[in-house]
C-alpha cells in the first residue's frame, strides 16, 4: 500500500482533541447510550509487533484493534463517538501516522459511533453490503430502535464488500470476511495473516452469553456455523482478539464457547419439540452450569429467550 498524508503535528493533533470535545456533544447523544463515558478510560494492549488493542475500561463496548506502522494507521472498530477524543489520544502515543482506514465488523453504535468523526477526518470506513444497508434501512422504520438509532450520511460506510476484502498495509495481509448471520447478518472478521492474530468482532466475545439480534439477521445457529468456521481459519498459535471481553484469547476459548452455544440450542430445542413454553424451557435452566462463568451483560433468560424465538419460528 503506498504511503499517503503526513504525519500529525502535535498543534494538530490537540486541535482535533479540542474540536472534537465539542462537536462530539452533537453527535453522542444520536449514537450513545446513557452512560457516563467522563468514568470510562482507554487501556491500550499490545498484541504483537505493529499490532494493538484499544479497551473501554469501565464501560460496555467493542474493542478497538490497531494497526500502526509507515503505511498509517488502521482500526477495527471505533467506539462511540464521546469515545473519540480518548481513542486519538490513545493512538497519538502508538503513532504520528493519520487513521486511513476504519474497518466496522457490524453496524451497531459501540463499533460505529465515531465513524463520522473518523471519516471527518480523512478515513475510509469500511463494512459489510448488510452494514451500510441496515444503517440506511434504520432510518425509515415505523418505530425507531432506541439502542441503534439513525446516523448521518457522513457515518456510513463508504467502501463495501460482499465476501471478502484484503489489504496490503504496514507490511500485513489483512483480510476482511464477512461470516453470518451470527450476530447480526453484517458481521466480520479481521485477520492479520503474518501476525496470526484474528479480531473477532461480536461472534465472540468473553465472559457473558453472547449476543445474537433477531431482528437484525442474527441466529444462533448462524453464530454456532460462524464459531466453526472461525475455527477451521485460526491455528493454536492464533491470538484472538474477541468484539468484547477479553481482550486477548484462541481458539480453546472459542471452542468452548462454540460448544455452550451447541448445548443450550440442543436442550432449548429438545424442549420446544416436547411441546413445552418458553416459561417451561427458562424453568429447566440449560443454562445452569454455565451461568456462574458469564455474569456480564445480557442474563441467561434473554439468551434461552433468543433461542426460543428463534427455533420455535422453524
Amino acid at each position: 500500500m503506498a504511503k499517503e498524508g503526513s504525519s500529525l503535528t502535535r498543534r494538530g493533533f490537540w486541535f482535533i482533541l479540542f474540536f472534537t470535545c465539542v462537536c462530539v456533544t452533537r453527535t453522542a447523544g444520536a449514537q450513545a447510550p446513557a452512560m457516563d463515558f467522563n468514568k470510562i478510560s482507554i487501556e491500550t494492549v499490545p498484541i504483537s509487533q505493529g499490532l494493538y488493542l484499544l479497551v473501554a475500561v469501565g464501560g460496555n463496548m467493542g474493542n478497538v484493534g490497531v494497526s500502526v506502522g509507515s503505511d498509517g494507521v488502521l482500526l477495527v472498530d471505533d467506539q462511540f463517538a464521546p469515545m473519540y477524543p480518548k481513542i486519538l489520544e490513545a493512538l497519538g502515543k502508538l503513532s504520528k501516522q493519520p487513521v486511513r482506514f476504519v474497518v466496522n465488523s457490524h453496524f451497531h453504535g459501540d463499533t460505529i459511533g465515531s465513524n463520522e468523526l473518523m471519516a471527518k477526518a480523512g478515513a475510509v470506513i469500511i463494512a459489510h453490503d448488510n452494514a451500510r444497508k441496515r444503517l440506511i434501512a434504520q432510518r425509515s422504520l415505523a418505530v425507531p430502535d432506541p439502542r441503534n438509532p439513525a446516523v448521518p450520511d457522513g457515518a456510513l460506510p463508504t467502501l463495501t464488500f460482499s465476501d471478502t476484502l484484503s489489504f496490503h498495509f504496514n507490511g500485513e495481509e489483512i483480510d476482511v470476511i464477512h461470516i453470518g448471520p451470527g450476530h447480526t447478518d453484517a458481521d466480520s472478521v479481521v485477520y492479520f495473516r503474518k501476525a496470526n492474530v484474528l479480531h473477532a468482532g461480536d461472534l465472540f466475545d468473553t465472559g457473558r452469553y453472547p449476543i445474537i439480534i433477531l431482528e437484525h439477521g442474527g441466529s444462533a445457529n448462524g453464530l454456532i456455523a460462524a464459531q466453526e468456521r472461525i475455527l477451521k481459519m485460526v491455528n493454536k498459535d492464533t491470538k484472538i482478539l474477541p468484539g468484547k471481553g477479553g481482550p486477548i484469547t484462541n481458539m480453546k476459548d472459542v471452542q468452548e464457547q462454540h460448544d455452550m452455544i451447541v448445548t443450550v440450542r440442543d436442550r432449548v430445542l429438545n424442549g420446544i419439540r416436547a411441546g413445552k413454553t418458553l416459561e417451561q424451557v427458562l424453568a429447566s435452566k440449560p443454562t445452569a452450569e454455565f451461568d456462574d462463568s458469564l455474569k456480564i451483560g445480557r442474563g441467561p433468560g434473554d439468551f434461552v429467550t433468543l433461542i426460543y424465538q428463534e427455533l420455535s419460528k422453524k
